[in-house]
């Protein structure tokens, strides 16, 4: 199953331009089997775009993207609103772990601000807290992404694929290729705890268009 798990859409993301409607189109023309659709602090618009592709027959998994101190987080099962733009990660860790949800950080290695700190090494509060993180993202270098895959390496930890999309020219640049089949977002947690996956870039798995 090939699945793009970092998207924005203009549901509920300011800073993207995606359409539902390009969405779905662009991710069929690509291949695609799914999206994940990760609005900033926000699960609104995962919602409104997961039920608009799904009467058209496409899969969107639901989640959002949160900052934090100890960086950028991807977070799936947590359907939430959040209130401020920068989330203590321990109460990030505290509202995920009791609904069973999962954090993911997104690329851990672009850039040196405070949100991108760690990307030399993970602090212990956070590796306590995962699983896997990005370490392939459409919209950094591949420098930032080999160091992520580095990362990775070091603290055993899997790897997912985003394309970060803002606009529908970027859908699709990087991806995550399961070995398994999530039907809903229960099953998506579950099989990334499991780690039967791995990152790619779209040429990689597709090939050119």
């Amino acid at each position: 199953m090939i699945v793009d798990m970092h998207v924005h859409t203009n549901v509920s993301s300011r800073c993207s331009s995606i359409k539902p409607q390009e969405l779905v189109d662009r991710a069929r023309e690509l291949g695609l089997d799914a999206v994940a659709v990760t609005e900033h602090s926000t699960h609104k618009g995962a919602q409104v775009v997961h039920d608009f592709a799904r009467e058209r027959g496409f899969k969107v998994f639901r989640g959002m993207e949160v900052y934090t101190e100890l960086g950028d987080m991807l977070v799936f099962g947590w359907e939430e609103h959040v209130r401020y733009y920068l989330f203590p990660f321990k109460d990030l860790k505290k509202e995920v772990e009791e609904r069973g949800g999962i954090i993911i950080p997104a690329h851990p290695c672009r850039g040196l601000d405070v949100r991108h700190k760690h990307r030399q090494e993970l602090a212990g509060e956070l590796l306590e807290a995962i699983v896997a993180i990005e370490t392939r993202n459409g919209l950094i270098t591949k420098k930032g992404n080999d160091q992520a895959e580095r990362i990775r390496k070091k603290y055993g930890l899997f790897g997912i694929g985003g394309s970060d999309a803002h606009h529908v020219s970027h859908l699709g640049r990087c991806l995550t290729v399961f070995e398994d089949e999530p039907g809903d977002d229960k099953e998506l947690i579950e099989v990334l705890r499991g780690g039967r996956y791995h990152a790619a870039y779209f040429e990689e798995v597709m090939g050119s268009e």
